[in-house]
This record gives C-alpha cells, structure tokens and sequence, in this order.
C-alpha cells in the first residue's frame, strides 16, 4: 500500500469530512536521501500479517496510522528534537480532523518512541511495533543495507568522516549492546539475527 493511500485510510476514519494534508506531507518527506516516502513505504509493507493496525479499521489503528505518516515529517540531521517537532504536526493535523486530547496524546507517545527506540509508559505494546517498523530497515539484505548506509551517510553529507564514523559507530554499538533490537515476536524471530550480522558488517567498515 502507497503511503498517500494509507494516510487517505486513516485521515476518513478519523473524520471523512477532513481536508487531506498530504500534498503537504509529500513535500515535507522530498529531497531526503533516506527519511524519504520510501522509508515510510518500507515500514507499511513490514506490517505484519496478523497486525492490528496492518489495516486501520478503528480509531485507533488510524490514529497509529497518522503517527507512522508523522513521524520523520520533520528530519534534520543532527538536530535533537526533530521527534518533538514532528509529534507537534501531527498533533495539530490530529485536532484539526477533531481528534481528542487523549488521542492526540497517544500519538505523540508514538512518535517520541522513536527517538530513543525504546517503549515507555501505557502505549508500550504499540510503541513496539512502531519501533520496530521503523527499524526493519536493518535487517534488508546486505546490499540493501549498504544502500541504506549510503543514504543515511549523504543526510550528514556535511559532517567530515572524522566526525561522521565515531558518532555512527557509537550508533550501531548501542543497538548491538541491547540484548533485542527487535521487541515484537515476528520481528525478533524473522529480522534480528540478519539486522545484527548488518551491524557488525558496517561497523567493520567504518
């Protein structure tokens, strides 16, 4: 599924009255050579089969949908609330389609999951699908990966490699230090192991 389609999904049924922002979103995602639409279309086609939110058919599954649409909106390489500021968009397109406090709440503990790639609070269970949508990326083949390591290497194009490979470094080793990177069974069982060899390989590298 497209990701203009899967946000139409999820903004009607929310509110079918509500004006569509996606030539906004579309804009916003362009020039990225890795937080682009293709890395929200590799997180919808992740979705597990049995997932609950793989369709939105509820509220909630739409609302889930709005935070994965959201949540690199707003990407500069090297800033630190980049998190915050996209939870921000899409708090305010959530209240413009009449969403809730509560669940414009949900949505912004979503996205902030992403910063750190760890889940916290109430939410946690869908944090971790968030999350580890976000990081099937990983465990592509290995020229997959290399592709993505190139991309993510041209968004800091303007870091020197003296600054550029000790931060990223300290990047991977902080995901093969955690005992999973994964946190929802298929992802743990199917990806883990080949995002690990992908890590250990890139480090070699750097």
């Amino acid at each position: 599924m497209e990701p203009s389609e899967y946000y139409q999904i999820c903004l009607q049924l929310l509110n079918p009255a509500a004006v569509t922002a996606w030539p906004a979103i579309k804009k916003a995602y362009e020039g990225r050579a890795y937080h682009n639409l293709n890395h929200l279309q590799e997180m919808i086609g992740h979705f597990p089969k049995n997932a609950p939110f793989r369709l939105p058919e509820n509220r909630q599954a739409a609302i889930f949908g709005i935070a994965l649409i959201y949540h690199d909106i707003i990407y500069q390489a090297g800033r630190k609330d980049n998190e915050k500021r996209s939870a921000d968009r899409a708090e305010a397109a959530l209240l413009l389609a009449g969403a809730s406090t509560a669940e414009t709440d949900y949505c912004r503990s979503l996205i902030m999951a992403t910063k750190t790639h760890q889940p916290d609070g109430p939410e946690a269970n869908d944090q971790c699908l968030l999350i580890d949508l976000d990081l099937a990326v990983l465990a592509r083949t290995p020229e997959g990966y290399d592709t993505y390591a190139r991309a993510v290497r041209q968004e800091f194009s303007w870091f020197p490699d003296f600054l550029y490979r000790p931060g990223r470094k300290k990047a991977l080793q902080h995901f093969l230090e955690q005992d999973f990177i994964y946190y929802t069974p298929m992802f743990r069982e199917g990806y883990e192991d080949r995002a690990r060899a992908n890590l250990k390989r890139e480090m070699t590298l750097l």
